[in-house]
Parts: C-alpha cells; sequence; structure tokens
C-alpha cells in the first residue's frame, strides 16, 4: 500500500499479508491531512513483473481502478498538475 500525496512520490508504507487488511488500512489512510489517495498494489516477492493494481481510495472510499480525480490532482506519480 503507497499514499499518493500532492506533490510528493511515496514508496511502499504497508505491505499486508491479506488483501482486507491492506483495503483496511488504505481506506483509512486516504483520510490522512495531506494524502490525496492510497493504492493498494498486488505483487510476488522476487518475481519481476507481477505487480498490479488492486485497490485505490480516496477520502475512505473505493474507487474504480484505473481512477482519474474529476479534479486532475491524483496521478500514479503522485504530482499535483
Amino acid at each position: 500500500m503507497h499514499a499518493v500525496r500532492a506533490n510528493e512520490v511515496r514508496p511502499t508504507e504497508l505491505i499486508c499479508s491479506n488483501l482486507a487488511d491492506a483495503e483496511a488500512n488504505a481506506a483509512a489512510l486516504s483520510q490522512d491531512p495531506g494524502v490525496l489517495a492510497a493504492a493498494v498494489t498486488r505483487f510476488t516477492v522476487d518475481s519481476p513483473g507481477t505487480r498490479s493494481c488492486v485497490a485505490l481510495y480516496v477520502g475512505g472510499t473505493r474507487q474504480a481502478v484505473p481512477y482519474v480525480s474529476d479534479d486532475r490532482r491524483i496521478y500514479s506519480s503522485g504530482w499535483k498538475v
């Protein structure tokens, strides 16, 4: 799971062993001040190329993936335009 913040590219913030915990943490993180969104990504350790986006939360609400905010501030790079 990682956060998308304005003008800041964030690394992985938390690794969870199950999807339910990852999504619950992302929903909570997406409501923190300064956080535009929180993303849940699935990957397999030692298996390059297996990473895929599972969920994106904005303001505590799960969004469809892929997702671009109406205000155009949420992109995978975390940069605000």
